[in-house]
């Protein structure tokens, strides 16, 4: 009935949210699964890792914002097609006197000379313009306007025909810097599954370390009680029985250390997969067998692995993206080409009385171009700049490939090293345990001093806890080179 009620209890304290509104229901169903089984494995882990973390669910969000724009981009390729109305009113109003008689009199004047030229020559000509207009000007008429309310309607289609490539360009950076956006999202996964992997170990060693600590204190509480009986037998000094308890006082304290680690651990893995941090979850224990056995194939190939990596593939997309640079800037400088359609209606403006547009339509064609001439070389000066910068990624690209080479081979050197250790330990624990055996057996007979039983139950204890550290060592360190070899998978 107990358990039952721990359990309840427990499911309804790991089920509550902590991701996502999404991603609650994904989450739930692993923590149902922890509490059920009590054991989560590593790929779970890693999915649920994957799931809530903050930031890679940032960098999704990034990617997102790189894939719009691209698309917004890509629309620069196509008309872009607008409507504009316009409805405006106005107080102006006003008069006008329309010269009229001085064109009559110039065109009279002018039928006169040729019609008898003899006899009105260019200077009577001029003459008689110039008093027929004087005697017409009174007739000159008086035109009133208003403009009231103005209306007016168009639909107008902007075609660029050609940019120099800028529209070009720009759509290929857009579409890099999307590949680059995916590039982060998924660098910050492989950082998350790595961070997993070594928060998952970590609790996997203090499970090991918990019970290489039961064993040495289950081994002096054996010899404690041994050498109690015999102290009670008049076979054993006090003074034997006083170091036994020391002995066993450490142990006691190694026991309560391990079961903090374990504590530390497990919130650690729970901070990781987004769970609370009071959650009482356990882990599987990896097979090691076949692991230890394919580190050399593995890290034999270091060298030709390094185009996997995300970092470099950035990287090389940032080179990428500094080249069309140089054809943007290169594009800001070429003759420029576009069509402009625009038609409409408009309505409006009284002339003596009547609309001067009473809902007319027209329509606008044209073609625009722009040449640019000079500029006390602006643009050459700009189109050097791209160039160097693009230089100076592929420089960059090129002194962090030598690097990443380096770190890789170091890794490898760590992974080597450390299976050399393993292996040395499994030997001394080998040897412990077999000096242990006889020093026992030794201590059984009267052959041997008591210390020298303790001091074998300690160098058992300390080999064994190598070997658990060297483990450890083996697992983070084999997985930071598969992080720098390109071999994270998730």
């Amino acid at each position: 009935m107990k358990r039952t009620i721990l359990f309840a209890a427990l499911l309804l304290f790991v089920g509550n949210p902590l991701c996502m509104k999404a991603q609650e229901s994904a989450s739930t169903k692993d923590a149902v699964m922890v509490l059920d089984r009590h054991v989560l494995s590593l790929d779970s882990c890693v999915q649920m890792a994957l799931r809530c973390n903050k930031s890679v669910q940032a960098a999704h969000h990034q990617a997102n914002k790189y894939s719009y724009t691209r698309e917004a981009l890509r629309a620069n390729f196509f008309p872009n097609i607008k409507l504009t109305v316009a409805d405006v009113y106005s107080t102006i109003d006003g008069s006008s006197t329309v010269n009229m008689s001085t064109p009559v009199a110039q065109f009279t004047a002018q039928q006169l000379h040729d019609a008898v030229p003899f006899l009105v020559r260019e200077t009577f000509q001029r003459r008689i313009a110039e008093q027929l207009a004087a005697k017409l000007e009174p007739l000159d008429p008086d035109i009133d306007f208003k403009a009231k309310n103005i209306f007016s309607a168009a639909l107008t289609l902007e075609q660029p025909i050609y940019a120099g490539g800028k529209i070009v360009a720009a759509h290929r950076m857009g579409k890099i810097g999307e590949e680059m956006a995916a590039k982060g999202e998924q660098l910050s996964r492989e950082e998350i599954v790595v961070a997993v992997y070594e928060g998952y170990q970590l609790l996997v060693k203090a499970k090991e370390m918990k019970m290489v600590a039961d064993r040495y204190d289950s081994l002096l509480t054996q010899l404690s009680n041994d050498v109690s009986s015999a102290v009670k037998h008049g076979m054993a000094s006090h003074n034997d029985e006083l170091k036994v308890k020391v002995k066993k006082n450490d142990a006691e304290l190694k026991v309560r250390q391990a079961e903090n680690g374990i504590r530390l651990a497990r919130m650690n893995l729970c901070q990781l997969v987004g769970l609370p941090l009071t959650a009482v979850i356990d882990v599987e224990a990896a097979d090691d067998a076949d692991f230890v056995a394919s580190l050399g194939m593995e890290t034999s190939t270091a060298e030709c692995l390094v185009e996997n990596r995300t970092d470099y593939q950035i990287l090389d997309l940032k080179r990428q993206l500094a080249e069309q640079k140089v054809n943007l800037e290169r594009a800001e400088f070429m003759p420029q080409l576009g069509l402009l359609v625009q038609g409409g209606v408009i309505d409006g403006i009284e002339l003596v009385g009547n609309k001067l547009f009473n809902h007319k339509p027209f329509l606008n064609i044209g073609a625009v171009l722009s040449v640019p001439i000079f500029h006390a070389c602006e643009g050459r000066n700009k189109i050097r700049a791209a160039k160097e910068e693009a230089e100076q990624e592929r420089m960059e690209q090129q002194n962090y490939v030598e690097k990443m080479n380096l770190e890789l081979q170091q890794h490898a050197n760590e992974v080597d090293e450390a299976v050399l250790e393993m292996t040395m330990h499994k030997r001394n624990l080998e040897q412990c345990e077999e000096n242990l055996r006889i020093s026992r057996k030794s201590y059984e007979v009267g052959m041997e001093p008591l210390s020298d039983l303790l001091t074998a139950q300690l160098m058992w204890q300390q080999s064994y806890a190598e070997l658990v550290e060297a483990r450890y060592q083996v697992k983070i360190k084999m997985t930071r080179w598969r992080k720098a070899a390109g071999q994270i998978s998730f």
